[in-house]
């Protein structure tokens, strides 16, 4: 990867006025634009950096209550400079969710990452070979959920003399991929345990509870303490294949039940003094105008982590991005037509959400509860203003729902400083 001042971006990048050829990132960053300034071509993607600079200290902070580390899920983001914020805020590294991505972070620098996915079988180990290769001194693990993957990578492994560590995870599935069966689990520790190959150790056991959301709260709460049991059961049969010192890994915790997480994983590792809870979130960090903000704030409300805990979460985990764009139309029945569409923002979890008026560079009217996007196609958003005067040339700041589905849209994301004006530009590399 290019330095970051030293990378060139073009028109063809939104943000870049069309009348630019060529600019550098750090010539870019140097003109203190503003979105809705006038001179940034429209649509853009921002990011508040003091609220998620926030997001992260608190994050951060709840992990150190309870003894935790953290490994920031970088597939929300694909961007190496956010993830090296983030380790430098005390991350234990970051999680990816296959090869490609893994490569990106090892290429910027970052020495620890936890591929928490399976990646395929012969063929995608040779890749795997080839990517610890090219970093043999980072530190790189993987799950892994089948005896006949384990064969394969040994197999491999063996053939080509590897010298290298790889540390491998035991995934405990939950209505995807994972090992289902704690006997099955427990095969598979022994089978690892009994390697030819020297290098490769399995080095913790991993779950993702987020797919045991159900109807009610009392039927999630009864998938997630089936899954964290056969979590347990796995977990001590690894303590006891390998001995009491190696240090063991326990992965869970998106950004819903991260309170969960904590509180059925606790007894499982308090008690071991070579285990540590390394939590995976990663939209939390952004949070949103949608569900991802709600789920945080159940989070508060359940209070599984105590009154302190709720007050830090309901105070911080405010949204930290931003769409922006141009009015560009009007029809007679009051709506404004703005240059925003499904190729700019995500519409999974619901469309983006009006929050703010903008002319000629200044901010006349709150739209949050007022306006609302009542349709997206292709190019398009078309607005109901509600009696709000809105001129052709007006900027709309839209809040988004789930950044997971929406900065993937975007290979530039415009970091704003103190005076709400561009000051960081993030590359993506969603590929």
């Amino acid at each position: 990867m290019k330095a970051s001042e030293q990378v060139v971006l073009g028109s063809g990048y939104r943000g870049v006025p069309p009348g630019v050829s060529e600019i550098t990132k750090s010539a870019f960053e140097a003109k203190g634009w503003h979105p809705a300034g006038g001179q940034m071509s429209l649509p853009v993607l921002s990011l508040d950096k003091d609220t998620f600079e926030n997001n992260v200290q608190v994050m951060h902070q709840i992990a150190r209550i309870f003894g935790a580390q953290l490994a920031p899920h970088g597939k929300t983001p694909m961007s190496p400079a956010i993830a090296q914020m983030m380790v430098a805020a005390g991350s234990w590294g970051v999680s990816v969710a296959d090869m490609r991505q893994a490569s990106v972070m090892l290429e910027s620098g970052i020495k620890r990452v936890l591929l928490a996915n399976e990646i395929g079988g012969r063929a995608a180990v040779g890749r795997l070979l080839d990517l610890i290769k090219r970093y043999p001194t980072s530190e790189i693990a993987l799950f892994v959920d089948s005896e006949e993957f384990f064969e394969a990578l040994e197999t491999a492994w063996i053939e080509q003399e590897m010298d290298a560590s790889l540390g491998l995870l035991i995934d405990i599935g939950c209505g995807r991929g994972g090992v289902q069966d704690p006997v099955v689990a427990e095969r598979l520790i022994q089978r690892i345990g009994q390697t030819r190959a020297p290098g490769i150790q399995c080095v913790g056991v991993a779950a993702y509870e987020g797919t045991a959301m159900r109807e009610t709260q009392e039927e999630t709460e009864a998938v997630l303490e089936e899954l964290f049991g056969r979590v347990a059961s796995a977990f001590d049969a690894l303590r006891a294949s390998v001995g009491d010192e190696r240090q063991l890994i326990l992965s869970a915790g998106g950004s819903t039940f991260f309170d969960y997480v904590i509180r059925m994983s606790g007894p499982i590792v308090e008690n071991d003094p070579n285990a540590f809870l390394l939590l995976r979130s990663g939209a939390c960090y952004f949070s949103d105008n949608g569900r991802i903000r709600q789920r945080l704030m159940k989070i508060a409300d359940r209070g599984l982590l105590g009154q302190a805990v709720s007050q830090a979460i309901r105070g911080a985990f405010h949204p930290a991005l931003r769409l922006w764009a141009e009015v560009i139309s009007q029809n007679s029945d009051g709506q404004a037509i703005c240059g925003l569409g499904l190729r700019d923002a995500s519409h999974d979890q619901g469309l983006p959400v009006p929050l703010q008026l903008w002319r000629d560079g200044t901010a006349i009217s709150l739209l949050e509860g007022i306006a609302e996007t009542t349709k997206l196609n292709d190019q398009h958003s078309f607005v109901q203003l509600n009696g709000v005067e809105v001129k052709v040339g007006d900027v709309i700041e839209f809040g988004i729902r789930h950044p997971c589905t929406c900065i993937d849209k975007h290979a530039l994301v415009f970091g704003l400083g103190s005076k709400n004006t561009v000051d960081t530009v993030y590359q993506t590399y969603f590929g």
